[in-house]
């Protein structure tokens, strides 16, 4: 096995990783569609949705998230407010772990929007309203967390308390005022502090 794809398969197999597989599968992308991640870090998600057949790119506006190589090949260092697209050419828009850091989500959701092609998807993953400090640090204790895996959990929680951990009507407002329809939304993780949500562009 290639070294990059073992570390590939080092970074499906972690904690995270298996959030980001059972959120791919979840979105259940159309095969050779054109899919954008914003935010994508080291480019795990492409990846991901490459595997499941999409013509994936992923953008992150921090150049050290891909040192000393990224994820995937087809990600670029690049603004999620201004993407270096044409507008309209995409079929499918991810934001993972994104939105809810950002001081105004709905600015860089409505922005993903107009790089949408008619019919085109936006699906995202954000903390729900379940996750806080004493919810992660109870789950940590019960099932015996330690080390890095208890520490991830709960630094996204207290980034959660301090910025936003949605609830599905603050969801389905967020969506609908970037011009989306919410269509799907399913909780996960733990007792569910992860939210994933999927929707359509609207036109009027």
């Amino acid at each position: 096995m290639p070294d990059s794809d073992y570390f590939l398969e080092l970074q499906i197999n972690t904690g995270w990783g298996r959030v980001l597989t059972r959120f791919a599968d979840w979105i259940g992308p159309e095969v050779g569609g054109l899919t954008l991640d914003v935010g994508c870090g080291p480019g795990l998600l492409p990846a991901l949705l490459a595997q499941r057949g999409c013509r994936a790119l992923g953008i992150d506006r921090d150049p050290e998230m891909f040192i000393p190589a990224p994820l995937h090949p087809q990600v670029i260092t690049a603004d999620g407010s201004h993407p270096p697209f044409p507008a309209h050419s995409f079929d499918l828009i991810t934001a993972s772990n994104l939105l809810f850091l950002l001081p105004d989500p709905g600015v860089v959701l409505q922005s993903m929007t107009q790089f949408l092609r008619p019919g085109g998807q936006v699906a995202t993953l954000n903390p729900t309203e379940k996750l806080t400090i004493t919810a992660a640090t109870q789950m940590s204790e019960a099932v015996g967390l330690t080390g890095l895996a208890r520490e991830s959990l709960l630094n996204w929680a207290v980034r959660a308390e301090n910025h936003f951990h949605w609830t599905e009507s603050e969801t389905i407002a967020l969506f609908h005022a970037a011009g989306l329809e919410l269509v799907e939304t399913k909780v996960t993780m733990g007792s569910g502090f992860a939210r994933f949500a999927r929707g359509m562009l609207v036109y009027c």
